[in-house]
C-alpha cells in the first residue's frame, strides 16, 4: 500500500524557556517599562536610537546654583545621550553638543544614519534676551560631526520666525524630512510636513493632507522601515490626551491613521514613538506617572522566529497497491478484484486510488468478489489503515485578499497531541501582532505577507513551557484585482 503524495516527517520546532518575572506593564503583544536609567524626575522625552546609545531631550537641573529658564521662567531644554551598556541598555546620561544655542530651547533631534549630520529644533533667537512681548519660535537647524564636536550650525532653509517648525525626523536614506508646523495652510493646531532631497537641496514642504494632519495638533513624526508613519496627536479617537497613531503609504496616499493599542498608550500623553529599524522594540515618551514626561521602553511579547516551519496540508489520499495480487496475472472469469476502503467506499481493480474525508482508523481489505452471488469468495489482504493529522499548529485563512479587507485567521484545527495549549501569538508580516485563537487583520498596502502563528503551552515542571511555530503566506492586491 502506497500514499500518492508522501508525507515528509515533520520536526517541530521547540522552543523551551522559564516564564520570567515580570514586573512592567502588560497588555498581551508588548510589554513596557520605565527606562530608570534616563529618568529624572524632570521632564525627559524624544528618544532617538543610535547605533551606541540613546539621544534625548531633557529639562532637567545638571548645576545646583544655576537654572537655565526662558522668559516664562520655563526651564529649557537640552539634548542629552545615554550610551548603551554591555548589556545594550542605556546608561546614565551625560550632556550632549552643548554649543548649538546659548538660552534657548534645544531638541528634539534626529542624525542622519552616517551619523555626522544633526537635525534639531531650537528657538530662532539664541543667546539673545527678548522682550516679554516679543514670541521666540522654533525652527530646524543642522549642525555636523567634526570629531567630538558638532560645527557649521545652519539654519534649515524653510525657517521662519513667523512660525514655527520643530519635530525633525530624517529617513534612514536621507531622502525625505519630516517635520511639524504651524504654517499658514496648516489645517490644524500643528501639522506634520515632507520635504524631498534633490540633488542636494531640499524641496518646498508639503502637508500630506487629512489622510495625516487634522484640525487637531499632530507631532513626533518617526518613519520606519515598514514604510509606517508614527505620529502624535490629540484628535478624538485616542484614549485621552496625545496618542500615538499610525499610518501607511499606498498608492501615493497615505492610510487612515490608527491609533495603537495599550499599553503604549493610554489616557495620559503618549508622543516621540521610535522604534528599532526592522524591529519590534524601542522607546516612547508618556506622562502617565507623576505627570513629568518620562522615557519608556517597550518590546513585543512575540518574537518573528528567523525559522518557521511552513504550514503543510493535510492530504488523506492514497495508492492501494497489493503486491501479492499483482503476481497473479488474471483472476478466473466471474471474479473480480474489489477493493473495501472502510468507509462505505469500494473500488474495482488490483490498484486502486481512494481519498478519506479525514483522520480515523480505517479497516481496508482486498477481496475477490464473485460477480454470480456478489459473495466474497476469497480475502486476499487486510490492513488497519490509522490516518492522523500532521502534528503543527493551522493557519485557516484565505492565501489572496484585497487591500483594504478584513483578513480572518483561525488557529482552530491546530493539531498539537499531548501539549495543553496555553496562548495563540499571530505575526503578520508587517510589524503588527495579535493574540487568540481567532484574529483578524487588514492589509493597507499590497504584497506577500509571511504571516506567524507561533502556539505556546502551558507552564510545565519547573516553568517550562513549549512553543512551536508554523507560517503561511497571504497575497494582498489592489483594490479591484
Amino acid at each position: 500500500m502506497k500514499r500518492l503524495p508522501i508525507h515528509i516527517a515533520v520536526t517541530l520546532l521547540l522552543l523551551f524557556f522559564s516564564l520570567p518575572l515580570l514586573n512592567g506593564q502588560s497588555g498581551g503583544a508588548f510589554e513596557v517599562f520605565k527606562v530608570a536609567e534616563i529618568s529624572s524626575g524632570s521632564d525627559d522625552m524624544a528618544p532617538v536610537i543610535l547605533s551606541d546609545g540613546i539621544l534625548f531631550c531633557s529639562n532637567r537641573k545638571t548645576n545646583p546654583f544655576l537654572t537655565r529658564k526662558n522668559l516664562e521662567g520655563i526651564r529649557l531644554y537640552e539634548l542629552y545621550f545615554a550610551p548603551f551598556n554591555q548589556e545594550g541598555a542605556p546608561d546614565r546620561p551625560v550632556r550632549f553638543a552643548t554649543n548649538l544655542g546659548k538660552d534657548a530651547n534645544i531638541g528634539p533631534a534626529s542624525v542622519s544614519s552616517d551619523g555626522n549630520t544633526l537635525y534639531f529644533t531650537r528657538n530662532y533667537s539664541a543667546g539673545r534676551k527678548l522682550g516679554k512681548r516679543e514670541p521666540n519660535r522654533l525652527g530646524i537647524f543642522t549642525a555636523k560631526r567634526s570629531g567630538s564636536q558638532w560645527t557649521d550650525i545652519q539654519p534649515f532653509e524653510y525657517n521662519n520666525p513667523e512660525y514655527n517648525l520643530s519635530y525633525p525626523f530624517l529617513s534612514t536614506d536621507g531622502k525625505y524630512l519630516f517635520f511639524c508646523s504651524d504654517m499658514p495652510g496648516s489645517l490644524g493646531k500643528y501639522d506634520i510636513y515632507i520635504s524631498e532631497n534633490i540633488e542636494g537641496r531640499w524641496s518646498e514642504p508639503v502637508n500630506p493632507g487629512n489622510s495625516v494632519n487634522s484640525a487637531d495638533a499632530e507631532i513626533h513624526p518617526f518613519l520606519h522601515s515598514s514604510g509606517r508613519l508614527y505620529f502624535a496627536s490629540d484628535r478624538q479617537g485616542g484614549m485621552g490626551g496625545l496618542d500615538i497613531w499610525f499610518s501607511n503609504l499606498a498608492f501615493g496616499s497615505w492610510t487612515k491613521p490608527v491609533a495603537l493599542g495599550e499599553p503604549i498608550n493610554s489616557t495620559a500623553d503618549d508622543f516621540a514613538f521610535y522604534a528599532v529599524q526592522g524591529g519590534l522594540q524601542g522607546y516612547f515618551s508618556s506622562n502617565r506617572r507623576n505627570y513629568s514626561d518620562d522615557i519608556y521602553r517597550f518590546a513585543s511579547t512575540i518574537i518573528r522566529w528567523s525559522a518557521c516551519d511552513t504550514l503543510q496540508k493535510n492530504n488523506y489520499c492514497y495508492e492501494f497497491i497489493e503486491e501479492t495480487a499483482l503476481k497473479q496475472d488474471t483472476v478466473k472469469t466471474g471474479f473480480r478484484w474489489e477493493w473495501n476502503f472502510g468507509d462505505g467506499i469500494r473500488a474495482a481493480g488490483i490498484t486502486a486510488e481512494h481519498c478519506y474525508a479525514g483522520p480515523g482508523v480505517y479497516d481496508v481489505s482486498l477481496d475477490i468478489v464473485n460477480l454470480i452471488t456478489g459473495g466474497i469468495e476469497k480475502r486476499q489482504a487486510f490492513y488497519e489503515l490509522e490516518i492522523a493529522d500532521i502534528e503543527q499548529p493551522v493557519i485557516t485563512s484565505p492565501d489572496r485578499i484585497r487591500a483594504g479587507e478584513t483578513l480572518v485567521l483561525n488557529a482552530g484545527e491546530t493539531y498539537l497531541p499531548g501539549m495543553e495549549i496555553g496562548k495563540y501569538y499571530w505575526n503578520f508580516g508587517d510589524e503588527t501582532i495579535a493574540t487568540g485563537l481567532e484574529a483578524s487583520k487588514v492589509y493597507q498596502v499590497p504584497g506577500k505577507y509571511n504571516i506567524q502563528l507561533i502556539v505556546s503551552s502551558l507552564p510545565g515542571a519547573g516553568g517550562v513551557v513549549r512553543e512551536v511555530c508554523v507560517c503561511k503566506d497571504i497575497e494582498v492586491t489592489a483594490n479591484g484585482n
